[in-house]
């Protein structure tokens, strides 16, 4: 288990998570189109490499966040540019769900800035190569998926793969 850093499935995870992190960073400009078969094909990849992290020992430490509130804003309203008016979907499948009749409004932006915050600091940590760091924000990363991010992740992926088939019905 100590070895699980540098586990293959690891480095695969990190380097696509540096490939989505990338992505959002620089997709203000892009058509929405072009970015929802983008991340039609990352999120999966995203997903894959979690659920294939080898088991990771948790430790008694404390790694210090790399995204910022500003990092995490500039994200979330790069995807809205995209999606303008798509970036709104209801979902039944959400914690707050339990209090209401009603389906809860989410926005594929802030779900896939949670992401970018989680996978940032785990790309980032790596670059650094502090090891105790590294596991832990390894132990961080998947215990947040199974507990937060990676529904989200299947959510946005849900509501991107609706517009992209939806365009792509109208283009056709």
């Amino acid at each position: 288990m100590e070895n699980s850093i540098y586990a293959p499935a690891t480095l695969d995870l990190v380097r696509v998570s540096a490939e989505y992190c990338r992505y959002l960073e620089e997709c203000a400009t892009t058509s929405e189109q072009d970015f929802c078969r983008t991340l039609c094909a990352l999120l999966p990849m995203v997903y894959l490499k979690t659920v294939m992290l080898p088991p990771v020992e948790a430790l008694d430490a404390y790694v210090a966040p790399h995204v910022t509130e500003e990092d995490y804003n500039y994200v979330r309203r790069n995807v809205n540019a995209v999606l303008r008016a798509d970036d709104d979907y209801l979902d039944v499948q959400v914690e707050d769900f339990k209090y209401s009749e009603q389906p809860v409004l989410c926005t594929v932006s802030e779900n896939l800035a949670d992401i970018y915050q989680q996978l940032r600091d785990l790309a980032e940590t790596f670059r650094e190569g502090h090891e105790e760091a590294m596991q832990v924000c390894l132990y961080e990363t998947a215990e947040e998926f199974r507990l937060s991010w990676g529904a989200k992740l299947l959510a946005a992926l849900r509501t991107l793969h609706n517009i992209y088939i939806e365009a792509d019905g109208a283009e056709g």
